[in-house]
């Protein structure tokens, strides 16, 4: 049975995203161990091992073609994921998500700005309607409200310029050659920045409020070495079928099935810690996905009549 380079983007997707839902609520069982800049070291130990061994095995090729582009890929994808899980222990996941999963807006939004793409007035209000969603979940408590609250949103913004250039730039790079780049690089980062502030501690105030961002080096018990195993080899087969999804099928279409996230992430939220977002915070979620999803839609359709 033949699939299509768009039904295989979206399955490889569905899949990747599905795993991330699950394993990052497992993250947050080792979270108050250590700070996010460890937690990405040590799991990159793990991943970048797993994908050694398979390039090994597979004789791939694991040396970029052009450098420029895979480098800056791996800059924008290595921000986006510590701005997001720095900050997922501090609200529900699939909030989070949420505003991690604004990228497709703002892949319509960068296509528009640097590629000179058209948006037709249904993207415009689909992007009107994601800004609502966003405004729901994150401006729903005032009082509350701090500005690790916009992390994920920034998080977005940032996974949305490595999609573009995953798809338009990276195409002919081999899968493990993105994926080791990005997590040697996120490892790289991590190290350098729990060292920092090993040597240089944050005030007690910014570790009281996000202790998963400030926190130095941490001593690590077996537990956290057999979950991190466990992150580590399940992450790196998760980023490894997101790669692969876009580089097969187009960014604005594809970004559609990553909402299995927020559906994965909202679940074992549910069933591992009982967390459950309030009506507005569900409502906003809501509205992001009918704007992610219309967005894609409507693209591919103005494609298929150009």
């Amino acid at each position: 049975m033949n699939i299509s380079p768009l039904a295989k983007s979206g399955i490889f997707l569905s899949i990747g995203v599905f795993i991330f839902g699950f394993i990052d609520n497992l993250t947050l069982l080792i979270s108050d161990q250590v700070s996010v800049g460890q937690f990405h070291f040590t799991r990159s130990i793990i991943a970048c091992s797993a994908v050694l061994l398979i390039a090994y095995y597979r004789q791939e090729n694991i040396i970029p073609i052009n450098w420029t582009p895979v480098l800056l890929r791996t800059f924008f994808n290595t921000l986006a994921m510590l701005l997001y899980f720095g900050v997922i222990p501090m609200m529900p996941i699939a909030e989070a998500g949420a505003g991690l999963f604004t990228s497709p807006i703002f892949v319509l939004l960068f296509s528009f700005i640097f590629f000179k793409e058209s948006i037709s007035k249904v993207q415009v209000i689909a992007f009107a309607l994601g800004l609502l969603g966003v405004f729901l979940i994150f401006g729903r408590n005032f009082e509350g409200f701090t500005l690790y609250h916009i992390f994920p949103i920034l998080a977005g913004a940032s996974y949305a310029m490595g999609v573009i250039m995953t798809n338009r730039y990276c195409s002919k790079e081999t899968t493990l050659t993105l994926l080791l780049c990005f997590l040697v690089a996120i490892g790289i980062v991590g190290f350098l920045i729990t060292i920092w502030f090993t040597v240089y501690p944050a005030g007690e105030k910014y570790v009281l409020e996000a202790p998963f961002l400030f926190k130095g080096w941490q001593e690590m018990d077996a537990f956290y070495w057999k979950m991190i195993v466990f992150v580590g080899f399940s992450g790196a087969m998760a980023i490894y079928l997101m790669i692969l999804a876009y580089q097969i099928g187009r960014p604005t279409y594809s970004a559609i099935y990553e909402y299995t996230y927020l559906i994965s992430a909202g679940f074992f939220g549910w069933y591992v810690w009982g967390t459950v977002p309030t009506f507005l915070s569900f409502m906003g979620i809501i509205a992001i996905i009918l704007a992610g999803t219309i967005i894609a839609i409507n693209g591919a359709l103005d494609r298929n009549s150009g």
